[in-house]
């Protein structure tokens, strides 16, 4: 049979230029999602506190809650005595006697701050004299040691998380430390992956001469789930017309984008690109200058992109991210990835 010959190859900016001009590569709308389900989600509104935090002034220590200037002075040698409150402090429990001059109020790290104190003495610095129920204070404290201040942390209205922000575990606990348990997020594009070829099993079942393991598959959904998307892995179809027409018409009814792995070459089996070339408009690009990875095609249905990766899994992989990945993080609502450049020498002549 004779083989098929690419009828452009074009350069790599060129081919994203006119892909681009295809396809919807916006976000595809916001949903809003319980802070339980929100790790990897992209938010669609900035979020502002609607609380200070912390709350209150609080102590960072357990020790006791004091007036700086009582303790001016203060030294191993020199200690000062300071009389002990009956009141102690723990975590969750509002203070009601105030610290006075001369006076100490045992607190918990995490305690409230009493009115009249203004610092706290760890406890380690300190012994009691039960005699006479003091507190011998051996260092001496200036105001603000050993708290936070109400708002210092996130002050109410203070804007804590930006739209397009990917959700980690930092942001989460953001999230939760304002109270927040409901956000506004992106939709999650819904990737559909096919593999195809005669050749191609899936991992698992029995492999004879001739026949290799899907990997392509495995990679693509992963990196797909790495870009904040969902990844529907739909299995292995062989080289027939009428099985791609229907697995690629079941992908588009519920898919926002497709890729299909191989028959995208020039050989006898590679029925991909003609399948694809049946959609409106079809395929807009097909083989693009780069190595690995010339006989890309990009195409789309309607507006919803459609991509043939080459079978060879290292052409897959590299022209995922030069043209689909681009695509994914702008229908999830992400940035444009920021890419460095480093001058580098070759250990060897290389011929272009």
């Amino acid at each position: 049979m004779k083989q098929r010959q690419f009828l452009e190859v074009i350069d790599r900016d060129e081919a994203e230029r006119r892909f681009q001009e295809v396809i919807r590569a916006e976000p595809l709308g916001e949903e809003s999602i319980g802070l339980d389900c929100a790790l990897g989600r992209v938010l669609a509104q900035d979020v502002r506190a609607e609380v200070d935090v912390p709350g209150f002034d609080r102590s960072n220590m357990d020790g006791f809650a004091v007036r700086a200037m009582d303790t001016f002075g203060a030294s191993e040698e020199h200690p000062v005595r300071l009389r002990l409150n009956a009141e102690s402090i723990p975590t969750g429990v509002f203070p009601e006697v105030e610290v006075k001059s001369r006076t100490a109020t045992s607190i918990a790290t995490g305690g409230m701050l009493p009115r009249g104190a203004d610092a706290v003495v760890p406890v380690e610095q300190t012994d009691f004299d039960e005699a006479t129920n003091e507190i011998l204070v051996r260092a001496s404290r200036v105001p603000g040691a050993a708290l936070s201040f109400a708002g210092t942390d996130m002050g109410r209205g203070e804007t804590v998380l930006f739209s397009g922000t990917r959700l980690t575990s930092r942001e989460t606990g953001v999230l939760a430390a304002i109270g927040c348990d409901r956000v506004r997020v992106y939709r999650q594009p819904r990737v559909a992956i096919l593999s195809t070829g005669n050749e191609i099993i899936q991992p698992g079942e029995s492999i004879r001469p001739g026949l290799v393991y899907d990997s392509n598959g495995r990679i693509l959904a992963d990196a797909v789930s790495e870009l904040g998307a969902q990844p529907w892995l739909m299995g292995t179809f062989a080289d027939d017309p009428g099985v791609l027409r229907k697995a690629l018409a079941e992908a588009l009814a519920d898919a926002d984008l497709v890729l299909l792995s191989g028959g995208t070459s020039k050989g006898e089996g590679d029925l991909n690109a003609l399948v694809v070339d049946e959609l409106e408009p079809g395929i807009v690009v097909h083989g693009v200058a780069l190595k690995p990875g010339k006989p890309i095609c990009l195409a789309a249905e309607g507006e919803k992109p459609v991509v043939i990766l080459p079978g060879f899994p290292t052409s897959a992989i590299f022209t995922f991210f030069e043209f689909v990945a681009p695509v994914i993080r702008s229908l999830a609502g992400l940035a444009a990835e920021t890419r460095g450049q480093v001058k580098a020498k070759l250990a060897v002549d290389t011929v272009s």
